[in-house]
C-alpha cells in the first residue's frame, strides 16, 4: 500500500465571502449533483439554471467545484469508503454529495484545509443535516490528517472512469490506447473558435494570443470570458471544438447547394455551411435549442433556414437536397473533457438506446438526398457501435452508397485520425502537442443511384 495525497487543481478561482442575499455556490453545487443523478439533464443545463445571476467569481467557483468533483469522483468515493458508510434513509444521497464536495475542495482544489472543512460542515447545516455535522467534520479532518492510500497498481484514471467505459475502450482500441483515452478525457479542454472567414484565422489567432491548428481552428487557452474576446460582438467567429468543425468542411461543393444540417443545434455546423455560400437548412426537434441557432446566426450575420421538426419523422414531401450533414444524438463520450457529468450520467444501456435512433436518422437522411449527393455522418462518441458499426450497417442495407475516403489534404495535412476505411476516428489523445481534442467519428458517403 502507498499513501497518496492529491495535488491541488490550480485552475480553481478563489471564493469570496457570500452576501446574505445571494445563494451560496456550494449549495447550488449540491443541488446540481442531486439533479444530475437522474441522468436526464446535463451539467451545462443545470449550470445555466443555477448559475444565472451569480457574480462571475461565484459562477466560476460553482463550475470549477462541480467539474473537479465529477472528474475525481472515483477517487473521492475511494477515499471516503473506509471512513464513511451512508445512512439507510433518504438523507444518504445528500450527505454523500456534501462529503464529495468537501473532499474535492480539500484534496483537488486550492481551498485552504480549514476553509474546505468548515464550509462543508456549514453546507450540511444549511441543507438541514445538522445531526451529521460531527460525522462530516470527523471524516474530513481524518482525511486531512492521514491522507489516503490504495494499492500501487491502481491509478486515478481507473477509479474515475466507469468500468463500462474502460472495458468498451479496451475492447475497441486495446489496453494502451484505452488508458490514453481515459487519461486525456479527464483533462481540461482548450477554447476553440471557428472563424467566419477562414482566410483570417492567422490574424484572429494573433489578436487573441492563440494558434491555428492544422485543421484551421483557432485555439486559445481555456478559462477566458468569451463575450469579452475581440470579434465576438462583430460576429467574426463562434465557439466550436476543433473536431466538431471538421465534418462541415468535407463536402465537395457549397456555393448555391442545398444542404440539410440534421440535429443542428447549437448551430456551429450550420454557420460553417452558410459561411461557405450553401443554402443551409438547420433541422432540430428542440425549439429551445433552435433558439440558440437563431441567436448565433444573427450574431454572425449569416442566413439559413431553420426548421423545428423531428429528423427521424419528416414529412414525405420534404424537399430533397444536394447534401446532408447528420451529427446524430449519441452518448457524447468523446466530450468528457468538456462535459465531465457524462462520467456520472451515461451508461451502456443508455448508449445502446440511442442506436435505433441513429439508424432511423441515417435512413431519413437517405430519403432527403439527391442521387450523386454526399451524406456526412458524425457523432461525438468514442463508441464504435455509434460510429463505425452504424456506417457498416447502413452500407450493407444501402448498396447504392459508397464511402468517399477522407484525406489528409482536406485536414491541412493532419492524418493522425484517418482509419483504413477513410473515416475519421478522432481520439482525445490526438493532437496532444496542441492540447488535445474531443473524441469524434465522421464518415463521408456518396449516393450513387
Amino acid at each position: 500500500m502507498t499513501e497518496r495525497r492529491a495535488r491541488p487543481d490550480n485552475r480553481h478561482a478563489p471564493h469570496h465571502s457570500q452576501p446574505a442575499d445571494l445563494p451560496d455556490p456550494r449549495m447550488l453545487a449540491l443541488k446540481t449533483l442531486q439533479e444530475l443523478r437522474g441522468g436526464e439533464v446535463t451539467l451545462d443545463e443545470l449550470l445555466s439554471k443555477h448559475g444565472y445571476g451569480l457574480p462571475s467569481l461565484d459562477r466560476n467557483f460553482l463550475r470549477q467545484l462541480l467539474g473537479t468533483t465529477l472528474r475525481h469522483l472515483g477517487e473521492i468515493d475511494a477515499m471516503l469508503a473506509p471512513r464513511y458508510h451512508p445512512p439507510q434513509d433518504r438523507t444518504a444521497a445528500r450527505l454523500t454529495n456534501i462529503l464529495r464536495l468537501g473532499v474535492a475542495q480539500l484534496f483537488f482544489m486550492d481551498t485552504a484545509d480549514h476553509g474546505a472543512v468548515d464550509s462543508t460542515v456549514n453546507l450540511a447545516r444549511d441543507a438541514g443535516l445538522h445531526r451529521y455535522t460531527k460525522l462530516i467534520n470527523a471524516v474530513l479532518r481524518g482525511l486531512q490528517r492521514d491522507g489516503f492510500e490504495w494499492p500501487e497498481n491502481v491509478e486515478d484514471w481507473q477509479l474515475n472512469v466507469p468500468a463500462w467505459l474502460r472495458g468498451s475502450w479496451k475492447k475497441a482500441y486495446g489496453a494502451d490506447v484505452a488508458q490514453g483515452i481515459a487519461q486525456a478525457s479527464l483533462g481540461y479542454a482548450m477554447l476553440d473558435l471557428s472563424i467566419k472567414d477562414p482566410a483570417e484565422a492567422a490574424e484572429w489567432a494573433e489578436k487573441m494570443d492563440g494558434i491555428v491548428l492544422p485543421t484551421g481552428t483557432v485555439r486559445l487557452e481555456g478559462g477566458r470570458r468569451i463575450r469579452n474576446l475581440p470579434g465576438y460582438k462583430d460576429g467574426k467567429w463562434w465557439v466550436q471544438d476543433a473536431a466538431a468543425s471538421i465534418p462541415a468542411k468535407l463536402f465537395s461543393a457549397y456555393e448555391g447547394k442545398t444542404i440539410y444540417d440534421l440535429c443542428a443545434a447549437p448551430g456551429g455546423k450550420t454557420m460553417q455551411l452558410a459561411s461557405k455560400g450553401a443554402n443551409a437548412i438547420a433541422v432540430d426537434k428542440s425549439e429551445g435549442r433552435l433558439k440558440r441557432v437563431y441567436e448565433n446566426l444573427e450574431r454572425v450575420e449569416l442566413g439559413a433556414a431553420v426548421v423545428i421538426g423531428d429528423a427521424t419523422d419528416l414529412a414525405p414531401d420534404t424537399p430533397r437536397a444536394d447534401a446532408v450533414l447528420l451529427d446524430a444524438p449519441c452518448s457524447a463520450t468523446g466530450t468528457i473533457r468538456r462535459h465531465p457529468d457524462i462520467l456520472l450520467r451515461q451508461n451502456d444501456k443508455l448508449m445502446r438506446s440511442l442506436l435505433p435512433i441513429q439508424t432511423k436518422l441515417l435512413n431519413q437522411a437517405d430519403k432527403l438526398l439527391n442521387v450523386g449527393g454526399e451524406l456526412i455522418y458524425c457523432t461525438c462518441s468514442l463508441q464504435p457501435e455509434e460510429g463505425e458499426h452504424q456506417v457498416k450497417s447502413f452500407l450493407a442495407d444501402h448498396p447504392n452508397y459508397e464511402r468517399k475516403p477522407i484525406t489528409a489534404d482536406e485536414l491541412g495535412g493532419w492524418n493522425e485520425a484517418i482509419n483504413d476505411a477513410g473515416e475519421l476516428r478522432i481520439l482525445p489523445l490526438h493532437m496532444q502537442e496542441y492540447g488535445g481534442i474531443d473524441g469524434f467519428f465522421c464518415a463521408r458517403l456518396v449516393k450513387k443511384s
